[in-house]
Formats: structure tokens, C-alpha cells, sequence
């Protein structure tokens, strides 16, 4: 399935990220699975992203897959998908997130956060 021209409904609570920085070329190796309401409205297909940032470049690569059913009587498997509207929705919401600060800070892409101050209890 191609980009549908209208935004997909993500359902942004089931967004699960990692990042991987991949230091030898300066990229940031993102995965994501995330579920994405069907258009008819009556359930929703779970999506799996992975693609490659660049400081320079921006996006380089993607791979998108749908848990799809199995031809055979098994399990559901992965299959391709040509989502580049979920990619690009994904990406853009990575790139809001501390997850995408912590691993471009260890870039060297942005300057590192701050670290967080600890609530520890007051002593009585």
C-alpha cells in the first residue's frame, strides 16, 4: 500500500521507539512499532518502522512492515509495506521525543540535555 494522501490515524499511544546510534556514518537507526487505525474505521493493522536519520541528509532509508495474516494456517507474519506516510509521521514524532536528544546528543548533533534533577524524599 502506497501513501493514502491524508494523514493515517496512529494510534500514538501504542508507539513502542528505539534508537541505535550508528556511529561509523554519523546515523541514528530508529525502530518503531506502532498500530495504525484502519480506514473503515474497525480495528487497526500493527506496523513495523525502522529508518535512518543523517544530520545532513535527513531521512536516508526506511523499511516499513505490516503484521500481516499467514498464507498458511500459522502465525501472522511481516510483510512489506509501502507506508511512507507512517514513516514520515513516525519520524516526525521521534524527533520531539528525550529518546531522540539523548542519542543525537551522543552524536554530537545537538548539545546534550541537561541531566534531570532526582525528586528524592525531604528527609522529616
Amino acid at each position: 500500500m502506497a501513501d493514502t494522501g491524508t494523514s493515517p490515524n496512529i494510534l500514538w499511544d501504542t508507539l513502542k521507539l528505539s534508537a541505535t546510534p550508528l556511529r561509523g556514518r554519523s546515523d541514528i537507526l530508529v525502530t518503531a512499532h506502532v498500530k495504525v487505525g484502519k480506514s473503515d474505521q474497525k480495528g487497526s493493522d500493527e506496523y513495523r518502522v525502522n529508518f535512518e536519520l543523517n544530520s545532513h541528509h535527513g531521512l536516508v532509508s526506511y523499511d516499513t512492515e505490516v503484521l500481516a495474516p499467514s498464507a498458511e494456517a500459522g502465525p501472522p507474519c511481516w510483510r512489506y509495506s509501502g507506508r511512507r506516510d507512517i514513516v514520515v509521521e513516525v519520524k516526525n514524532r521521534f524527533l520531539t521525543t528525550q529518546l531522540y536528544a539523548h542519542v543525537a546528543g551522543q552524536l554530537g548533533w545537538v548539545s546534550a540535555p541537561p541531566p534531570s534533577l532526582v525528586q528524592a524524599p525531604l528527609d522529616p
